[in-house]
């Protein structure tokens, strides 16, 4: 699972943790597009931030992407 973080604006001592759970794509456009939440809350908050890429979308996939979506690989892709 691909994820990232951002500490830029982070103060360890009063800082909260920010987490973002992604959507179906790659992890980097969400990041790029999401600035209310990395720049405009982050920085009020001084909050650390951690966006997760789904599994089988952007480039976690749990088998080779060609194969993920088969009725026995897809079992995954699930809430659970």
């Amino acid at each position: 699972m691909r994820y990232l973080v951002d500490d830029s604006k982070w103060d360890p001592e009063t800082g909260p943790i920010l987490f973002y759970a992604g959507n179906e794509g790659d992890v980097y456009s969400f990041l790029d597009n999401s600035g209310f939440m990395t720049e405009t809350i982050a920085e009020e908050t001084k909050g650390l931030i951690v966006f997760a890429e789904h599994r089988y979308f952007g480039v976690s996939y749990p088998f080779a992407p060609e194969d993920s979506f088969t009725p026995e690989h897809s079992i995954y892709l699930t809430v659970e």
